[in-house]
């Protein structure tokens, strides 16, 4: 049978395992490889993005939620540059922190693409995408 729908449920648990990855790579980074313990985290974030759009629009081309999960990404990354009070209250707290991030740094975008890309990519081969376009 063509799986012509992203599973909500099955993305739902799959964002768990995500998440839980994420923070897992910044709570155990000292016993990663220097490598994945620098870029993992912010990769595993566009990937969170990209599942929770996925999520919500099950039947969207995997390219649009990347490029979408992609540019979420850089814009909360370039709000870090913003000392704006209401963003500075929000990063005060942990949670705050896991969603909007501190501290602007060029190579995240780097991150974030590799992020995007890997989504896009698995999508693909798990989803049948040219299904979804012929229903």
């Amino acid at each position: 049978m063509i799986q012509t729908d992203r599973n909500r449920l099955g993305l739902i648990g799959v964002l768990l395992v995500v998440i839980s990855l994420g923070l897992a790579s910044r709570k155990f980074g000292d016993v990663l490889p220097g490598f994945l313990a620098d870029n993992t985290g912010d990769a595993l974030w566009t990937v969170a993005v990209f599942i929770a759009l996925a999520i919500g629009f099950p039947r969207w081309p995997a390219v649009r939620m990347g490029l979408l999960a992609f540019a979420i990404s850089v814009f909360v990354e370039i709000s870090q540059l913003s000392d704006a009070h209401i963003l500075v209250a929000i990063r005060a707290n942990r949670i705050g922190r896991l969603f909007l991030g501190q501290g602007f740094v060029w190579a995240d975008f780097l991150r974030y693409f590799a992020g995007a890309f890997i989504a896009v990519g698995v999508d693909r081969l798990v989803w049948n995408e040219d299904a979804r376009r012929e229903s």
